[in-house]
């Protein structure tokens, strides 16, 4: 069995009046742009939370209000000619501040947007590599009270399977 490393993303998900926060984003390769929640890779050494307010800062502009709390989890394995691909995508609900203004050190970040939810559900599911579901189920209330929600999806030649795992918080 080959080692892997595995890469941790913090990523938020932050609605107002029944809006969420979108970044649209376009990575070199591919054919058109991308719509995602706001986040991106925990640097090393880096805390968790002080990543997700990185990330949301530079591809946003707005500032983390308050303690987040942990929406959904998403363990996504890919199975390359090199290894497995792993990584951690920690998905916290969030509150927010400030002016949209991105200012991704990177580039990949066109623009951010409030987005009604179902329409940004419809934007996200246009990304063959996004499962919406997770999301969706969070969006419906299906991961109220102490029960998360924990999603491992497989990718094998852009196929995806995903499995619910119930993680009690208490």
């Amino acid at each position: 069995m080959s080692y892997h490393h595995c890469k941790l993303i913090a990523s938020g998900v932050a609605r107002l009046h029944g809006d969420l926060l979108l970044v649209q984003q376009y990575y070199p390769g591919d054919p058109l742009p991308s719509w995602g929640l706001p986040g991106g890779q925990v640097e090393p050494g880096e805390e968790l939370l002080a990543g997700l307010q990185r990330e949301l800062l530079e591809e946003t502009g707005l500032n983390l209000v308050g303690t987040p709390t942990i929406a959904f989890v998403l363990q996504v394995l890919r199975k390359t000619e090199e290894g497995i691909q792993e990584w951690l995508a920690c998905h916290f609900a969030c509150e927010v501040a400030d002016q949209i203004s991105p200012q991704d050190p990177d580039g990949l970040v066109l623009s951010a947007h409030w987005v009604e939810e179902q329409a940004a559900l419809e934007h996200l599911g246009t990304d063959s590599g996004y499962d919406c579901e997770p999301l969706r189920r969070w969006l419906c209330g299906e991961a109220a009270g102490k029960l998360g929600q924990m999603w491992t999806v497989f990718e094998v030649k852009r196929r995806k399977s995903a499995s619910i795992i119930g993680i009690d918080h208490s």
